[in-house]
């Protein structure tokens, strides 16, 4: 009985297993034209993006530090913390209206300082 319950569960699991494809390997479309698949590789970034991400963060925190401190406070809750609206009014102990108007102000500020100095970014 043991032996017919272990058959029928390794049947089952043979039946279930996904069709896989190597990514290796190369194939032919209805052309004859030799095809590969290229995946990108989502990972971390090498160490060129890696400074260049660094450098444009620390800009960023540049003009966040040029803001003033009530915007200073909601732009690092958002954008730093990532926070939702909801959770920004409830830690700020302010309506969630006035937390979204005054996300949109703090935006609109970065932006000007940040559209003369597009170059520089």
């Amino acid at each position: 009985m043991f032996r017919i319950a272990t058959n029928n569960t390794i049947d089952f699991i043979r039946k279930k297993k996904l069709s896989t494809l190597s990514i290796q390997n190369s194939f032919t479309d209805d052309d004859g034209q030799s095809v590969s698949i290229d995946v990108e590789d989502d990972g971390t970034l090498n160490p060129q993006d890696e400074a260049i991400k660094a450098q444009k963060e620390e800009l960023i925190q540049v003009f966040v530090n040029m803001l003033p401190g009530k915007y200073q406070k909601l732009v690092r809750l958002r954008y730093f913390n990532e926070l939702s609206y909801e959770e920004i009014a409830v830690e700020l102990d302010a309506p969630l209206g006035t937390v979204k108007a005054q996300l949109h102000r703090a935006r609109e500020l970065m932006y000007d300082l940040v559209k003369n100095k597009k170059e520089h970014i």
